[in-house]
């Protein structure tokens, strides 16, 4: 095979990780790079520990370049799968970054159908971006959903407000729950 005429896009490999025993041998890394990202997103990563990581979560999306970690989607079982954190390594100059970006296109335009999540600021504007204007849940679905006492609901129907880790944070639902009955 001739790798020199392969793009990034296509030597990036991802893998659904499911096992607790799969995630504890990466749980480290991936604990780090969502760190990271979070540190400067208002109420932070919602994980203490690498522990916390692990035991609370169903499914992580690893995406590898070079056998690296260089992106993460965390996924709980509640209603379905919860999209719960994603994040970039901040290890990956800007080229792999946009490919990176592009995995995740990939990766939620195949799982809005399938999962659903509950977002605000980056990861909002970000799946806006690619596709998840389609998928809006109504806001009046927000206390089922998430289990969590709903501030307020926003009069555009589907953003509300909610506290995390002591901040308020305006929020909005995206995907599909498994179970109608909400």
């Amino acid at each position: 095979m001739n790798y020199t005429n392969l793009t990034l896009l296509d030597i990036l490999k991802t893998e659904s990780i499911t096992s607790t025993h799969e995630r504890a041998f990466i749980a480290d890394d991936i604990f780090d790079i969502l760190a990271e990202a979070y540190s400067d997103v208002k109420g932070g990563l919602l994980f203490s520990s690498v522990d916390d990581l692990i035991l609370k979560t169903a499914m992580w999306k690893v995406i590898y370049f070079q056998s690296n970690i260089v992106g993460v989607v965390i996924y709980k079982a509640k209603k379905g799968l919860k999209m719960v954190a994603l994040a970039i390594s901040s290890q990956v100059n800007k080229k792999l970054r946009n490919n990176i970006k592009i995995m995740l296109h990939e990766i939620f335009k195949m799982t809005f159908g399938k999962t659903w999540m509950e977002v605000s600021e980056g990861a909002e504007k970000f799946l806006m971006k690619i596709g998840g204007i389609k998928f809006m849940l109504p806001n009046t679905l927000a206390n089922s959903l998430t289990g969590k006492e709903i501030l307020s609901l926003d009069e555009d129907g589907y953003h509300y407000y909610r506290e995390i880790n002591g901040i308020v944070k305006r929020k909005i639902i995206l995907g599909t729950v498994k179970n109608e009955k909400v």
